[in-house]
C-alpha cells in the first residue's frame, strides 16, 4: 500500500498504530491514516514514514473501516417501536394476555401497543384471539405487532377502530367460522399500523416525536452508520423526517409509500417532495414476509415435504410440518405456488413504468423466489434495471441468481436474519435448489450484493450482521449453509462502500486519498465478537464517541 504523493503536506490529524481497511474494495493493512480538511490526506503502512501533523493520536491497535451504510433501516418505525412495549419475551398466549392485563392498568394511552411479537416461536404457535385481547384489556384497543412488520393481531376494539372487515380487505383479514380472529396481514396490517402510529405520534406531540427520532439517529451513529435509508415513509411522517435530517449529522434519505399505510406500495396518492439526502425514491411490495411468494417444482416439493415429515418423526418436532400444512398453495404447470404475490405481472410492470416517470429510484420488496423472478422480469420489461434496488431476495433458486446477475441488479440482503430464521430454513429443507440467503452464490455469479439490516425487523448492529454473513452460525452452534458464507472482505465492501448504491445508485470511494473522511474506528478486528465501535466520523469530524459521557447514543440491542 504506497503512501499518497501528498503525504508530506502537514496533516491536521495523524492516527498511527491502526489497521486500516483501504480502497474501494477494502483490504486491511496495519499502518497510519492522515486527515485534512475533512478528507483522507494520506494512508501508509507501518514501514512508510507518515507526514507531519498538527495532532497525532495513537490508535492502540484499533481498526478503521469505511463508515457503514444501511440502505434499508426503518428509522421511523424503529423510533415508534423503541417507545412502545416489547413482546419479544412472550413464550405463549398467556404471556401475551397477562402483559395486556398489566398494561391496561398502567398505560393511559389510547392504544396498548406491543412490538416484536413472534407467535410462530411460541410453544403453541397461535396468538390470542381478538375476543381474548378484548377481555384482557378491559375493552381497550390492542395491537400485537409481529416482528416481521407484516402482520399483527388486534383486539375487537382495535379492529373496530381500524374499520377492519373481510369485505374491505379480502385475503388480508383472518376469519374463523365467519368471525374475525384479530389477525391482519399486509395491506390490512399497514392500515392498522398507520392508525396506531398516528395515535402514538399525537400523544408524543411534535417535540416528543423529534426526540425519539433523534434518539434513533443517534443509535445509528453509535453503530458506525453514517448514511441510512428508510424505505417506508408516509406523507404524514415526512415533515418529521425532514426536521430530523436537518438536526442530526446522520445522512438520512427515504422512500415514499402509498396511501394504505407505511407497508404499502407507492401509488401516487401521497407524493413526497423531499427525500432527505437521497434522490426521489418509491417503495413497492411484491410479496409479504410470512406469506412470501414461492414457486417450487412438484418433484422438489414432494422431496422437501417427505424430508420434513421424516425429520418430524425422528425428532418429534412437528412445527415445520405444521407450517407446510398451513400454507395456501396452488398447483399450476407442474409447480406448487405459495400464494403471497401482491401483484400480477402486467400490473407490476405498469406500476414500475408509472413510478419511473416520477422517481429517480425504486426500492422493490421481493422475499420469495417467485416474487424475485416476477420482479426481475417486470423490471427488465419496464427497462429500469439501473434505477432499482431489489430488497431481500431471501429465498432464491439458481434461476433467480442467474437472472439477477445477468441483468446487473442491485440486491440488498439481510444476513442478520440468519440467527432467527436459519434453523427454520433448515427444518423446511431449504438447503438445495431453494435456499435462504444464498450470499456466496450471488457474489460468485456476479450479483451486485449489498448488505443491510431491515431494522427493526432485523438487528441494527452492522458488526453483528457482518459476522452473520461470514460465519452463518445459528444460536445452537450449527451453521446454516456454510458454503453460502462470504469472505470478510466481501462482507465489509457490501456493508460500506457498495451499500451506498442501494440509496443513490453509486458506490462511495472508501478510504483512499482525497475521499471524504467517513469512517468508523473499532476496538479491534470487526469479526471478533468482543469488538465494539469506539467512534464514528463524518467528513473528518467525530459524530459519536463511545467514551464521551455527554453522548447518550450508546449502542443498544435492537430488541
Amino acid at each position: 500500500m504506497p503512501a499518497s504523493h501528498t503525504a508530506r503536506r502537514t496533516a491536521e490529524l495523524l492516527i498511527t498504530n491502526v489497521t486500516v481497511w483501504v480502497g474501494q474494495h477494502p483490504r486491511p493493512a496495519h499502518g497510519w491514516l492522515a486527515l485534512g480538511q475533512g478528507r483522507i490526506q494520506a494512508i501508509g503502512t507501518a514501514t512508510q514514514k507518515p507526514p507531519p501533523a498538527h495532532k497525532t493520536l495513537d490508535g492502540h491497535n484499533s481498526t478503521i473501516l469505511p463508515s457503514f451504510v444501511d440502505c434499508h433501516s426503518h428509522i421511523s418505525a424503529g423510533s415508534i417501536a423503541s417507545i412502545c412495549r416489547k413482546g419479544a419475551g412472550f413464550r405463549c398466549r398467556e404471556d401475551a394476555l397477562q402483559a395486556v392485563r398489566q398494561a391496561a392498568t398502567e398505560d393511559p394511552g389510547e392504544w396498548l401497543v406491543f412490538f416484536y411479537v413472534d407467535w410462530d416461536a411460541w410453544d403453541k404457535s397461535a396468538p390470542p384471539s381478538a375476543e381474548e385481547l378484548e377481555e384482557a384489556s378491559g375493552g381497550r384497543p390492542v395491537i400485537l405487532v409481529c416482528e416481521s412488520l407484516h402482520r399483527a393481531v388486534l383486539s375487537e376494539s382495535g379492529l373496530r377502530a381500524c374499520k377492519m372487515s373481510q369485505r374491505a380487505y379480502p385475503g388480508f383479514v383472518d376469519t374463523r367460522r365467519g368471525r374475525l380472529t384479530g389477525v391482519v396481514w399486509e395491506e390490512a396490517f399497514s392500515r392498522c399500523l398507520q392508525q396506531v402510529i398516528q395515535s402514538v405520534v399525537a400523544a408524543l406531540g411534535s417535540e416528543g416525536l423529534g426526540r425519539v427520532l433523534l434518539a434513533e439517529a443517534n443509535r445509528h451513529l453509535a453503530y458506525g452508520i453514517t448514511d441510512a435509508h428508510d424505505p417506508c415513509v408516509s406523507a404524514a411522517m415526512s415533515p418529521a423526517m425532514q426536521q430530523l435530517n436537518a438536526t442530526t449529522p446522520l445522512r438520512i434519505s427515504w422512500s415514499e409509500v402509498g396511501g394504505k399505510g407505511p407497508i404499502s406500495s407507492a401509488d401516487g396518492s401521497q407524493q413526497l417532495t423531499d427525500f432527505g439526502d437521497g434522490p426521489s425514491s418509491a417503495k413497492v411490495f411484491t410479496d409479504g414476509a410470512h406469506r412470501c411468494a414461492m414457486c417450487i417444482e412438484a418433484k422438489d416439493a414432494i422431496g422437501m415435504t417427505l424430508g420434513i415429515l421424516g425429520s418430524a418423526i425422528r425428532h418429534g418436532e412437528f412445527r415445520p410440518l405444521g407450517r407446510v400444512l398451513q400454507q395456501d398453495l396452488a398447483f399450476k404447470g407442474g409447480r406448487f405456488y405459495q400464494q403471497g404475490a401482491l401483484f400480477q405481472s402486467k400490473e407490476l410492470t405498469a406500476t414500475l413504468r408509472r413510478l419511473d416517470q416520477s422517481h429517480e429510484r425504486i426500492k422493490i420488496h421481493a422475499l420469495g423466489n417467485h416474487a424475485v423472478d416476477m420482479t426481475c422480469d417486470c423490471i427488465i420489461e419496464a427497462g429500469i434495471t439501473t434505477k432499482v434496488c431489489l430488497e431481500h431476495a431471501t429465498i432464491v433458486d439458481d434461476q433467480n441468481i442467474e437472472k439477477m446477475a445477468r441483468h446487473g441488479f442491485q440486491v440488498s440482503a439481510q444476513p442478520g436474519f440468519l440467527p432467527h430464521f436459519g434453523d427454520q430454513f433448515r427444518q423446511m429443507h431449504l438447503t438445495g435448489r431453494y435456499r435462504g440467503l444464498a450470499l456466496r452464490s450471488m457474489v460468485d455469479a456476479g450479483v451486485d450484493l449489498i448488505l443491510s439490516s431491515d431494522y427493526p425487523c432485523g438487528p441494527l448492529d452492522p458488526l453483528h450482521n457482518l459476522r452473520c454473513a461470514v460465519d452463518r452460525t445459528l444460536p445452537n452452534g450449527r451453521p446454516y449453509l456454510e458454503q453460502e458464507a462470504i469472505s470478510p472482505e466481501q462482507a465489509v465492501f457490501a456493508y460500506t462502500n457498495a451499500a451506498l448504491k442501494g440509496i443513490g445508485g453509486q458506490a462511495k470511494p472508501g478510504l483512499v486519498p482525497g475521499a471524504p473522511a467517513d469512517l468508523v474506528i473499532l476496538s479491534g478486528d470487526p469479526f471478533a465478537p468482543s469488538t465494539t465501535v469506539q467512534s464514528t466520523w463524518i467528513n473528518g469530524q467525530v459524530v459519536y464517541q463511545a467514551t464521551d459521557p455527554s453522548n447518550t447514543a450508546a449502542p443498544q440491542p435492537s430488541r
